[in-house]
């Protein structure tokens, strides 16, 4: 079980941005835009962002820290891939942000040990400004399968240091039924 679409992955995590910000070394975030153009407006009274996938660079999500750092974070749906990565990059770049995370979310998030090279030579090389997280996201059951039960699934998040290549303790948002 699933979620449906990469959209319903970027919404959960605009809504649920308290368990992402452990990861990133941060201890709030702020969702400031969902889906958005770079160089567009990022929020609107009442909205997340400004929905707009043709032209420009979008970014699945937009938010700022506790120090009003900018956070951008790239949402990929299904196996780790070098499309992603480069995307995450050109929009750190692009964007100005502080930080950039790629949340891979699939039934078993494997990174890549040349993506998360890459992305410690990244951050060596630009001394941390942006710097480049990487977390996993998955949904794990809780409870016995039943045939035609409801059953919770419980969202699971694990950073990944691409320097030592190391999952940092899982955290979980509570179950959700799908």
């Amino acid at each position: 079980m699933w979620w449906p679409r990469e959209s319903d992955v970027t919404r959960w995590l605009a809504d649920h941005l308290d368990c992402l910000a452990p990861h990133l070394g941060v201890r709030h975030l702020e969702v400031i835009g969902r889906e958005v153009v770079i160089g567009e407006r990022w929020s609107t009274p009442g909205r997340y962002g400004i929905e707009q996938t043709a032209g420009g660079l979008r970014l699945d999500l937009a938010a700022r820290d506790e120090h009003g750092r900018l956070v951008i974070v790239e949402v990929q749906f299904g196996p780790a891939d070098h499309k992603h990565v480069g995307q995450l990059i050109t929009y750190a770049n692009t964007a100005d942000a502080a930080l950039a995370v790629w949340v891979v979310a699939d039934s078993d998030p494997v990174f890549s040990g040349d993506h998360l090279a890459m992305l410690a030579r990244v951050n060596a090389a630009f001394a941390g400004r942006p710097e480049f997280r990487v977390v996993g996201l998955t949904l794990e059951s809780q409870g016995t399968l039943v045939p035609g039960a409801e059953v919770p699934w419980v969202p699971t998040l694990r950073g990944v240091d691409p320097a030592t290549q190391r999952y940092t303790d899982c955290s979980t948002a509570g179950p959700v039924l799908l």
